[in-house]
């Protein structure tokens, strides 16, 4: 692979003379500019981007960062703003990179750090998780704008659903069904990275039960550490065997979770939803082909996606100068488990 020195030697300029023509800056003569081009074309030399970055200011890249990509959400929205890289037309010249903190806030403030530091990125998206107030403030004098989605914080643009009216819309229906023993299945938080939606859905089903002079019942709460169908199974099994009063259960996990609960509910020998009803949240694509479908909670993705993409993309040429801050309404969607 040619390397900056191959061209300066091919050209007889220097390696700034190269720097220069690649980026753009107006420092060199025609004839030499010329020579350079015709050199790089011969090579086919690809220039680096992170040195490009540190000279000229400019990564041509913008970074998505998140505690995990193994989530249905997660996977969605990192698609839909790689398509909307992609139908921008900027594929062809533009990054879109990828970051996973694990969980650990920490290792999150160290990827912001090397961005900063390295001029990784012209923007950051971040999901479910934002900057502490230090690396915040770095960011800001940098230049360097960043979009949250599903979560808010000031100085930066947000992107995000209604979480708490989603799970208010859920926990209605059921009790509008009349159902009277229902069980909560949220999401552990976590000191580090407690997603904001993890709270607001517990919120809205605390509200719903409350308006209808339901009381809360701890004993029907219970958490999943991640929203998978095998974790979902198990709490489910769980529930069951010591509250055998529970008619419906909303899973504010997610649909994987609410699949996991119906598998547990039926080989425990009970019926969905005659027994115990179920509601998901998300809207995943398996929750129409699922056996009963899924009633769930639909969260806009393509659009949160979408517009956290273009929010980054506008903020990053200079185009927004205030924050944007987006909020989406959920849709009950309403099919065969309640």
């Amino acid at each position: 692979m040619a390397t900056i020195k191959d061209v300066a030697k091919i050209a007889g300029v220097s390696y700034n003379t190269v720097s220069f023509v690649v980026n753009g800056v107006d420092k060199v003569a025609p004839a030499t500019k010329e020579r350079v081009l015709k050199a790089i074309e011969k090579l086919n030399y690809k220039p680096n981007k992170t040195a490009r970055a540190l000279v000229g200011g400019k990564a041509d890249s913008i970074a998505f960062i998140s505690t995990r990509f193994t989530s249905v959400f997660g996977m969605n929205i990192l698609r839909e703003i790689e398509d909307g890289v992609h139908l921008a037309g900027l594929s062809s010249n533009y990054d879109l990179i990828p970051f996973s903190t694990r969980g650990e806030a920490g290792f999150k403030e160290q990827i912001i750090e090397s961005i900063i530091h390295n001029r990784k990125a012209d923007a950051i998206i971040m999901l479910g998780i934002k900057p502490g107030q230090e690396n915040m403030a770095k960011l800001k004098k940098e230049g360097i704008p960043v979009v949250i989605i599903d979560g808010t914080l000031a100085g930066a643009h947000s992107v995000k659903c209604d979480n708490e009216k989603g799970a208010y819309l859920a926990a209605e229906y059921l009790v509008k069904a009349g159902r009277k023993n229902i069980a909560y299945l949220g999401m552990t938080k976590t000191a580090g990275e407690t997603w904001p939606s993890i709270i607001e859905r517990e919120q809205g089903y605390k509200k719903a039960l409350a308006e209808k002079g339901i009381a809360v019942n701890d004993r029907l709460m219970a958490t999943v550490n991640n929203n998978y169908i095998n974790e979902g199974r198990a709490i489910m099994q769980t529930l069951l065997k010591g509250n055998k009063e529970i008619d419906a259960v909303f899973c504010g996990a997610g649909d994987n979770t609410a699949i996991g609960a119906i598998n547990a509910i039926k080989q425990a020998g009970l019926r969905v939803p005659q027994d115990i009803a179920v509601v998901g949240y998300d809207d995943i694509p398996v929750a129409s082909a699922f056996t009963p479908s899924l009633t769930t909670v639909r969260q806009p993705v393509e659009k949160m996606g979408n517009e956290a993409f273009i929010i980054a993309l506008e903020a990053m040429q200079g185009r927004l100068k205030n924050p944007t801050n987006l909020v989406f309404e959920p849709e009950l969607i309403v099919r065969e488990s309640a």
